[in-house]
């Protein structure tokens, strides 16, 4: 994942505050900053969140919104109700995502192909091709690829056959969609690991 970067000018538009002001911060080892070899000053998004935080001054809109990377995400769902929610969640709230969806590992496949998606949204029981063998399609095509296996049918055995076949995350229907997005946003900052929800 490509870092958010900023200039000294960025930040000072963003906060509505003078140029000067901004790089005194930096000069004076207040904000976190790097020289680029040109010998201009860049800012790391969350050096910036981290130093307004610090400092009590209010976290401008602008800088969450291009904190939460664009991702591709699909969704590889057979029941509608519950792939409608998952897409109305997600357009809902991370508008910069863009959503697609399949109904079967068919058109799953497909899309897996042609639109390289970041996140695939997982369910286990397809009505062609397993979500076992959909997942080790996936992850065959790119290791990369975030696989989060979403199930009605919780089991011991389920888990364990959905991980070995490469997915990196395993929820349980019904879950909260917060936790899944959390789940996601996680993993693109780096930090890994199995939630167990």
């Amino acid at each position: 994942m490509r870092q958010k970067i900023f200039s000294t000018f960025e930040v000072a538009k963003m906060l509505e505050l003078s140029p000067g002001t901004v790089a005194n911060w930096v000069d004076a080892g207040k904000l976190k900053a790097f020289t680029t070899l040109g010998g201009h000053r860049r800012i790391k998004a969350e050096d910036l969140k981290t130093f307004l935080e610090e400092n009590n001054i209010p976290v401008p809109q602008e800088l969450s919104d291009r904190m939460h990377t664009a991702k591709k995400v699909l969704i590889v769902e057979d029941d509608q109700k519950f792939l409608k929610l998952m897409e109305r969640y997600f357009r809902t709230f991370r508008k910069n995502w863009e959503i697609f969806s399949a109904a079967d590992g068919f058109q799953a496949g497909s899309l897996v192909g042609s639109e390289k998606p970041d996140v695939v949204l997982l369910d286990i029981m397809l009505p062609d091709i397993n979500g076992f063998k959909v997942c080790e399609i996936i992850k065959a095509s790119n290791k990369h690829t975030l696989v989060i296996a979403v199930t009605g049918y919780d089991s011991e055995d389920i888990k364990t056959k959905i991980l070995a076949a490469g997915a990196d995350d395993y929820y349980v229907k019904p879950f909260k969609f917060e936790k899944l997005l959390e789940r996601i946003e996680a993993w693109g900052d780096g930090r890994q690991g199995i939630s167990g929800d």
